[in-house]
């Protein structure tokens, strides 16, 4: 239920900043603009890359600190913490801020694969397929994702998150 509460709460925060965006031409940096300050981490464009200060590093350490400790405590996080605390702290645009979250899974999760399979625990007959199919479904979602706005990508996300979030809560009365 705790999950389910925690998918909830990220598909509405989504939800409003996408609609917020779709409202605003699609702009990065949409917290921003809502409350009026610029977030603590800002793309200096010249150099393609954040420009790192002390509220720029603890904002970023503390959204790590909260998805690990929910991937820890809950055994998910990543992504759906991650990607709202990217809008939030920083002013990327949504292609690197899907594209770093992705990153960052996929370095935490080679170190649990790497954990798992070297003490015996990690089932290859169940985990090769589900990554095939996995990867397929990636491909596929890409595929789509360049066909569709940012706001309208997000604001379909939010709605299946609601939806996943709404049926775990039902799946757990």
């Amino acid at each position: 239920m705790v999950f389910a509460l925690v998918l909830l709460y990220v598909a509405w925060r989504v939800y409003q900043r996408a609609t917020a965006a779709s409202g605003n031409g699609g702009n990065a940096g949409v917290a921003a603009s809502q409350t009026g300050a610029a977030p603590p981490c800002r793309l200096d464009i010249q150099r393609g890359k954040l420009n790192w200060t002390a509220p720029c590093a603890r904002a970023l350490a503390m959204s790590g600190l909260l998805a690990g400790g929910l991937s820890g405590l809950l055994g998910v996080g990543g992504g759906f913490v991650m990607v709202p605390a990217l809008q939030r702290y920083t002013d990327l645009n949504t292609q690197s801020i899907l594209s770093t979250s992705l990153a960052v899974i996929a370095l935490v999760s080679f170190s649990g694969v790497a954990a798992s399979a070297a003490t015996g625990h990690l089932q290859w007959a169940i985990a090769l397929p589900f990554s095939a199919g996995a990867l397929a479904g990636m491909g596929s979602g890409r595929l789509l994702a360049a066909r569709l706005a940012g706001p309208v990508l997000q604001q379909a996300f939010a709605l299946v998150s609601a939806c996943v979030a709404l049926a775990l809560f039902v799946r757990a009365l």
